[in-house]
């Protein structure tokens, strides 16, 4: 009698010495044993009995066959996990974004036994591997991976042994994982467990570097908002300027992001000169503006004659059209300079607004007679006069004040503006000033500031005698 068995039958001392034992108590007198075929037994024994311990000894070879299997598993699983925690645990915070990446491919290519792994975006972005990336397989595979269907499932490719296995883009646009073997087995159910992993792990990685880079811009412009915050308030620390015959308030409320709203003062040989402007950006680059402008009108205060406020402007613009040409920002400005003992105004306006003179309750707005500074290299430039009696005021404020939104969207307006200026006729300058920032609030009625709030008010007095 003979029953086939595997080839490859492990034997096991203890299991043949038992089954013998039972062959030999059914009446066997002799047993020739061998690792591939059944045993050859003579003596009265059962086709059953016999069949019964060729089935044993399947069940055994089954046992350690599984037992191989199994402890073979163990260690892949084991490899497996390795693989995977290092897949998830590249810093981005200590690396840079390309190293990550390249982190991640290389720990995908294990984690895979791939041969080459490629993170493309629209176009080839970075690949880990040697073998088979020069390959014309590996070229045809990035140009199958462009085509990415609607689904987010990985998918077998060039007869299996490669995977392109889709991102999630919440931007849009294409972004895939492609694996790859050159000569290898192809990718089984658990190779593509392992790559759907993978590409989890691809998934956190792209967060986690949009945050870390969201960080970086949040710092930086918290930063950038330090920084002008600082220049402004170095701009505008001067005190308002005493001088008989003349009333002045000055005040200024930044916005959340620091805008270019600046202010001047200087008094001259018994003249007050004044300027008021605003850069045209936000941010440090319009507080550097801010800072040049403002010494630039210090040198024109001192360099020229109280009825030149139109030169005062013009050397002004020269001193910073070329830095504002390569910024590519322009100023709103107005200059000017007032003498008390005889109540002569001199203005020069360069597209700001709102410049307002308030005399017995009506307003008279000084429009612009040059363009801003900045917009032109070389600009004509004209000086406007005004004769001032006590209680005349002169407003000069930025956009912000007029331009204010309420939770509707509905701004304050030059006129309303207008009105509020003209409502405390004969009050201090301090007063009204405070009265107009307070009608800007109460229109806001909450709402955020829409710019910056910057007041400049000067208010002709009778002098002592």
């Amino acid at each position: 009698m003979t029953a086939a068995l595997p080839h490859e039958l492990i034997e096991s001392d203890a299991a043949d010495a038992a089954l013998e034992r039972l062959l030999v108590g059914a009446g066997a007198r002799s047993i020739h044993k061998s690792p591939g075929p059944d045993w050859t037994i003579s003596g009265p024994v059962s086709r059953d009995a016999l069949d019964a311990v060729n089935e044993v000894r399947r069940a055994i070879h089954d046992i350690y066959a599984a037992q191989d299997e199994i402890a073979g598993a163990l260690v892949r699983s084991q490899d497996d996990l390795l693989a995977l925690r290092a897949l998830t645990q590249v810093n981005v915070g200590t690396l840079g974004v390309f190293e990550s990446f390249q982190d991640l491919l290389r720990e995908s290519r294990d984690l895979t036994s791939s041969d080459v792994v490629a993170l493309l975006d629209d176009r080839l972005m970075q690949s880990s591997g040697g073998r088979g990336a020069d390959s014309a397989a590996f070229a045809e595979l990035l140009l199958e991976a462009a085509d990415v269907p609607g689904d987010l499932e990985p998918r077998l490719a060039r007869g299996g042994h490669a995977v392109v296995a889709p991102l999630v883009t919440p931007g849009g646009g294409v972004r895939v994982l492609a694996f790859l073997r050159v000569a290898g087995p192809v990718y089984s159910t658990g190779d593509l467990r392992l790559i759907r992993a993978a590409v989890a792990a691809a998934n956190m990685r792209f967060t986690l570097t949009r945050l870390h880079l969201l960080e970086i811009k949040r710092a930086t412009f918290e930063r950038e908002h330090e920084v002008a915050s600082s220049l402004a308030q170095a701009v505008f620390s001067q005190p308002a300027p005493v001088l008989a015959g003349v009333d002045v308030f000055s005040d200024t409320l930044p916005a959340s992001l620091a805008g270019g709203d600046f202010f001047a003062f200087a008094v001259v040989d018994g003249v007050i000169w004044f300027t008021v402007g605003d850069v045209a950006g936000k941010g440090l680059p319009a507080a550097m503006v801010m800072t040049r402008a403002v010494s630039a009108a210090r040198v024109a205060f001192l360099t020229h004659p109280d009825d030149d406020a139109a030169g005062a402007m013009l050397a002004m613009g020269a001193e910073l059209y070329d830095y504002l040409d390569d910024v590519g920002l322009f100023i709103t400005v107005v200059i000017g300079a007032y003498r008390p003992a005889t109540g002569i105004l001199h203005l020069c306006n360069a597209g700001h607004s709102p410049v307002m003179l308030v005399r017995d309750g009506a307003i008279t707005l000084v429009p612009a007679s040059i363009p801003p500074l900045g917009v032109l290299p070389a600009p004509v430039g004209r000086t406007v006069r005004f004769d001032l009696d006590a209680g005349d005021a002169l407003v000069l404020g930025s956009d912000g004040l007029a331009e204010q939104e309420n939770p509707r969207g509905v701004m304050l307006g030059y006129d309303r503006l207008g009105e509020v200026c003209a409502e405390l006729q004969g009050a201090s300058a301090a007063r009204l000033g405070h009265h107009i920032l307070d009608a800007v609030t109460t229109h806001a009625d909450g709402a955020p500031f829409s710019d910056d709030r910057t007041l400049v008010i000067l208010r002709a007095v009778e002098m002592a005698r």
